[in-house]
């Protein structure tokens, strides 16, 4: 067969592969004469034939003795988009899974995983891993981190964020820049602390949630984004942020 490698590739299964090209080669042919062209069993060529014109590569003439034949080849490219999409769900799926099994994987075997992420894209990727978080996002944030095009991508997590209600504690130098923002900003399921002398500049965020710490770095220089997963150390900075939370926590 010339083309049955490409085709399967193209995801048909073999036997649509093969009435496909029998039907690419011949041109337009009754059922019968592919029967034994093809070697299948009868029900398995109008199988055959039912799934290739539902999917729009061949078509059917009528006439005193209906016939097939392909319709033009350049229809086969909605396969690639088939597969293109199939393997978008696929990695949407993934990404959202591997989270739980770096967990999984960190309890069972005591090794904390690291994943490191880079360039805007990836900083993307990394701050969207907290969206799976079970009880909640805890934050030290560098407001000067939120510019250009993070700003935008930031947006987007937000959105997302707020979607699914999941509340974040947010930690921020003590400034009047960062008491407008957040002002202006008025997000929901948000709550921040402004601690004064709190070092600024440092151009970072980071993150803790489901044992996980996210440092996410974004200066001209560079855009690094770094997620350990390790319950340990997970549990350090949790104490350290508690500790500071409750330091400067407004009082009703």
């Amino acid at each position: 067969m010339l083309f049955s490698d490409i085709l399967s590739r193209l995801g048909l299964a073999e036997n649509e592969a093969k009435i496909y090209e029998i039907l690419l080669l011949k041109g337009e042919t009754k059922a019968r004469d592919l029967l034994s062209d093809s070697g299948l069993s009868r029900g398995n060529v109008y199988n055959m034939l039912t799934s290739l014109t539902a999917r729009g590569l061949i078509q059917v003439i009528e006439g005193k003795q209906q016939t097939y034949k392909v319709t033009d080849p350049t229809k086969l490219s909605s396969l690639v988009e088939e597969r293109k999409r199939g393997i978008e769900r696929l990695d949407a799926e993934f990404k959202e899974t591997l989270p739980r099994m770096l967990s999984t994987f960190s309890l069972t075997t005591g090794r904390p995983t690291v994943r490191v992420f880079e360039g805007l894209e990836g900083a993307e990727d990394a701050i969207m891993d907290s969206l799976d978080a079970k009880q909640g996002i805890c934050t030290y944030l560098d407001l000067s981190s939120l510019r250009g095009d993070f700003a935008d991508a930031n947006a987007r997590y937000l959105k997302k964020r707020i979607a699914k209600q999941i509340p974040k504690r947010i930690i921020v130098p003590d400034s009047q820049e960062a008491h407008d923002f957040f002002e202006k900003q008025n997000t929901p399921f948000t709550t921040v602390v402004f601690v004064k002398d709190f070092p600024t500049g440092f151009q970072t965020a980071m993150e803790m949630y489901n044992d996980t710490v996210s440092y996410l770095t974004m200066t001209p220089e560079k855009v690094i984004a770094v997620l350990i997963a390790d319950r340990a150390i997970a549990s350090l900075e949790q104490r350290k942020f508690d500790f500071l939370w409750k330091m400067f926590e407004p009082k009703d």
